[in-house]
């Protein structure tokens, strides 16, 4: 299973200047609620992968294995 990088999203926040699940939603329209679902659970969707991907997250990076969540 596929999971949402937590650094990559850090390093998406930190490039857009962003501090808050408040702060994404205000930048992509995606709502504070589902910000905070998707990273706490960390499971990928198609509408906060898209908006990551508009605030320029890395495609290579935006997704990680389960498993290597769990290594690191």
């Amino acid at each position: 299973m596929y999971l949402l990088s937590l650094d990559e999203v850090d390093w998406v926040k930190r490039m857009n200047h962003i501090s808050s699940t408040s702060g994404l939603a205000e930048k992509t329209n995606v709502s504070r609620k589902t910000w905070t679902k998707a990273l706490s659970t960390r499971e990928p969707s198609a509408l906060v992968l898209q908006a990551l991907a508009n605030l320029g997250a890395r495609p290579e990076k935006i997704l990680v294995l389960e498993q290597e969540a769990f290594v690191a």
